[in-house]
């Protein structure tokens, strides 16, 4: 695979623009650096439209070249390992038997089931009604482990445990965590539009 473009804006027969817009069709994750002499902000507003969200300008120095694309390394292997955490695929392929339409299914339900559990697990430790926290938690949770959202099911055994037990400082700590990692997964599911890979 590609893993880094330099795009230089001025290309005849088909720009830079219309370049990394086609392919954008493509892949959605390739970081593609735009190469321009005039990197104002109108400029930089139409690269970021057209899908460039990094800017080198010439004439060409080389510690900022080195400085972007250690920026675009680092940033990617962030988003990696976010994913990763988020939604392991090969662990919830597997749960459904290698079956990608059915894990299609399964993930849209899920996402169906769950849009709202945020919006009711709030509350609901904001105004200590623990017990109905503990449900909304307990509800989720096997689910969460057969989609392959390992993190999420951890998180929420650990906080369905305190939630039970009543434990004020537990839940304080995990409910936040376990709040960015669900709504993390949630998007991430919703950016699942195309076929599963593992």
């Amino acid at each position: 695979g590609i893993d880094l473009i330099f795009m230089d804006l001025h290309m005849p027969v088909m720009d830079g623009y219309e370049a990394s817009e086609e392919i954008r069709k493509i892949s959605s994750s390739v970081p593609i650096v735009a190469m321009t002499a005039d990197v104002i902000s109108g400029v930089r507003e139409k690269c970021e439209q057209s899908g460039i969200y990094h800017c080198i300008s010439k004439p060409f120095d080389p510690d900022l070249f080195l400085q972007t694309v250690k920026d675009i390394i680092l940033r990617s292997s962030d988003k990696a390992e976010a994913d990763e955490t988020v939604l392991d695929q090969a662990v919830g392929l597997k749960n459904m038997g290698g079956n990608q339409d059915l894990y299609r299914r399964v993930l849209d339900e899920y996402l169906k089931e769950n849009r709202n559990v945020i919006d009711r697990l709030t509350p609901a430790i904001e105004e200590k009604r623990y017990s109905d926290a503990e449900q909304i938690v307990h509800k989720l949770k096997s689910s969460s482990g057969s989609i392959g959202a390992i993190a999420v099911y951890n998180k929420a055994v650990a906080l369905q445990r305190a939630l039970k037990e009543c434990d004020q400082s537990e839940i304080d700590k995990l409910s936040g965590v376990f709040t960015r990692l669900f709504s993390k997964l949630l998007e991430k599911i919703k950016q699942q539009r195309s076929p599963i890979t593992v």
